[in-house]
Order: structure tokens, then sequence, then C-alpha cells
């Protein structure tokens, strides 16, 4: 089905930026306000920023923060609602234009990533955020009931898209494909279909199985995790260009988790190979490296254990261990990144004095070089991300952009 609304591209020029900001502490020594502060910085010079907040107090403390670190209020403004979780990409406002450069949203449906009914309070309050903002800025919000997020598609802005069968059919378990491509179609303006299987093992539902403790050994949880969200692995850069991350033959060795990966992102890229465009032509496809897995200790009172101790059994027959401090992984990617106009912010993990090993540092390296090379027109930034990914997302979930029209 032809659609008269377009999502356009990520790569495309915008107007601005809406950015999630809650400060949080989901691991002690991890403050988000330092990562978000640090996308503020590089954003301003390129494009205006909306910083979402859920109350005036929040936006008196962001203000401030701001304000210590020397950055302009130029091109920022607030806009506060109510909501409770950082990453924007998935139930803020999606914006499409017409051939004549009207705008509007559409408004998808929002069950916490699957996590919860759709009828649950922090689902409602955060699935009427798109239609609350088409109604502050003067646009007409179209609604569909399928349940989808931002991150969990990547679209090329002349007619495809990229979905994973894991996200969609979880999220949509009574739709046929047929079902959501019918409505991806009207909703976006897409005309061509590619489905890839499954994301990430480290970004599985986190309430349903563990991972592998350092070394093999023990039981890692996810932190948090989008539940097989396509922006943790997979990204248009271009129109006729795709990223897709990588975990080499070497690194498939190192453990279960990484085996695991090798195996999904290769039967992806089979799917890429074969696939072509709107126009019926094949796909550039670059690699870019995985992260090396990082291990964290998650104590009773930190935020980031509370969600998994509201989980008192998982699937794989592992009992939480209520009051006990736990091992945890948290969601990173180096394909969690944020195009905008004129720059790239890209994540990275190492930090000095951490006790990380070197091939954190060299992991870093190789996707920003990968970076680097796939956006020759754009100033690539890397971000230390940690404190963000431990609540499940990073810079790409916690930002969503509005495109610019010439209006």
């Amino acid at each position: 089905m032809d659609s008269q609304w377009r999502f356009p591209a990520e790569f495309e020029k915008q107007e601005s930026v809406y950015l999630g900001w809650l400060t949080k502490t989901y691991i002690k020594g991890y403050e988000t306000d330092s990562v978000l502060t640090e996308i503020v910085k590089e954003l301003v010079s390129h494009v205006k920023v909306r910083i979402c907040v859920p109350d005036k107090a929040q936006e008196d403390h962001v203000r401030a923060v701001l304000g210590k670190n020397g950055i302009s209020m130029s091109k920022v403004d607030f806009y506060t609602i109510p909501f409770t979780m950082l990453y924007w990409r998935d139930f803020g406002p999606i914006f499409t234009v017409d051939k004549d450069g009207n705008k509007s949203i559409a408004d998808f449906n929002f069950n916490c990533w699957g996590y919860f009914p759709d009828t649950d309070t922090q689902a409602r309050m955060m699935e009427k955020i798109d239609r609350t903002i088409a109604r502050d800025i003067g646009v007409p919000s179209r609604m569909t009931r399928l349940v989808s997020e931002g991150g969990d598609r990547e679209l090329n802005g002349k007619g495809t898209v990229l979905l994973t069968e894991a996200c969609e059919f979880q999220r949509n378990p009574n739709l046929s494909r047929q079902d959501i491509e019918e409505q991806i179609s009207e909703m976006l303006g897409v005309t061509n279909f590619i489905w890839l299987k499954r994301g990430t093992f480290d970004d599985d539902a986190y309430n349903t199985t563990t991972l592998p403790g350092p070394d093999g050994k023990g039981v890692a949880y996810r932190s948090a995790a989008a539940n097989n969200h396509m922006d943790e692995y997979c990204r248009f850069i271009s129109t006729d260009t795709i990223l897709l991350a990588e975990v080499s033959a070497e690194d498939a060795a190192k453990g279960i988790v990484e085996k695991e990966n090798r195996l999904r992102m290769e039967e992806n890229y089979e799917i890429l190979k074969k696939a072509v465009d709107q126009d019926g032509k094949p796909f550039k496809i670059i690699r870019i490296p995985m992260p090396e897995t990082l291990f964290f200790t998650a104590d009773p009172d930190d935020e980031a254990y509370f969600g998994l101790a509201s989980y008192p059994s998982y699937s794989d027959g592992t009992a939480f261990p209520i009051g006990q401090s736990v091992t945890i992984v948290p969601a990173q990617s180096y394909c969690n990144f944020l195009i905008s106009n004129g720059v790239v912010l890209a994540q990275k993990y190492w930090e000095d004095g951490k006790n990380m090993p070197a091939s954190v540092k060299e992991k870093d390296k190789a996707a920003f070089d990968v970076l680097k090379k796939a956006f020759p027109d754009r100033k690539v930034v890397a971000i230390s991300t940690l404190a963000i990914n431990f609540g499940g997302g990073g810079i790409h979930c916690s930002t969503q952009q509005e495109p610019y029209i010439g209006k």
C-alpha cells in the first residue's frame, strides 16, 4: 500500500533532535547526566536540540548542568511531559512528510519493548507522547495499533525498510507478516521490505534467559535490553549502503555470546547479500565490529538491579538471587550511533582507570575507523556511553530527529 507520507532517512537534513533526559545512576559511578551533556555539547553546533524532561524541576537541573559545562543554550529548548524511560527513539514523535513539505506524526502503539501489556500504566503514559507533541506543535497525527518502536526499524528514505522478525512478531504475536507490512507501508511510505532474522544475543529480552559470566563461568544478566532492536546491529548510512555488525571467527571462539552473535549476524548478512532496494538494485554492505563483552556488578541498591529482581525466575531455569549482588552486561553496540547534520555521534567503551582489557580500546578504534570512512562528509565523535547503556539503550535510542523541510 502506497502512502502520501514518507519517513525521511536519518542521514537527510534535520530541523532538530529530540533528546530524552532523565538523571539516573543505573550502576554506582555512572551518571546519565555526563553522557547526555556530551550529546548536547556535540549536537548544538549542528542542529537544534529539544531536551525532553518529565517536569520543571528536571528542566531546572538540566539547565544548571549545561550552564556548568559552558554549553550554549541558543539552539536548545525544552519540552515537558511525563515519562519514565530515556529512550525517546522508541516512543517519541515519528515525523513523516508529504510531497508538499507538510509534516505529520506516525502514532504507533507501545508496550514497553514487549515487556508489559499495552494497557500498562507506563506504556499508556509514553504511548500518547507522540500524539501530544503533534497537538502541541500543530501537525496531524496518524494512528495505528501496530506495536512498533523507532529503534526496531531502519529506513533509507526511498521506500525500503529493514525489520527484524524476532522483534516485530514478538511485539505483534497476533499479526501476520502481511498485516505488519500493510501498516508500516501506510504509516511510513514503505514499498520494499527486507526481513532479517534476529538481533544480537545480548539484546534478547532481559527477563527470559541469562548469559555466561566472565570467562564462561557463572551467570550474568543483561542489565536491560530493547529486545532485538535493529539499531543495535544494522543501520542504513545512505540510500544504498547498509552497515552490519560483525563478529570475526577469532572472536567467536572466545565464548558463547560471541559465537551466537556471529551465527546471527552471518545469517543476516546472507539475507542482505541477496536483498535489493526499492528499484531492484543490490546494496553496498559494510561490516563493523561488535564491542568486547563487558561485565559489571549490580548491587541490590542499584537502579539496574530493580528491574532484574522483579523477575524471580527465568525461562532457562535461573532463579534470581534476591538480595545478592549479580554480574550484569550492559547494552553495548557500535551501531547505536546518531546521524545528524554534519556529525555522527558514536559510542565507545574504553575508559581510563576502569581496569578494562586492552582489547576494548582496540575495538573502539576499529569501529571508529569504520565510521570515519563510512561518513567522509561528517565529523565523527565518539562518546563514552556506559551510563545510558546500563538502562538498555544508547545514543540512538535516546534521540529522535525531526526532518527539515525548508519552510
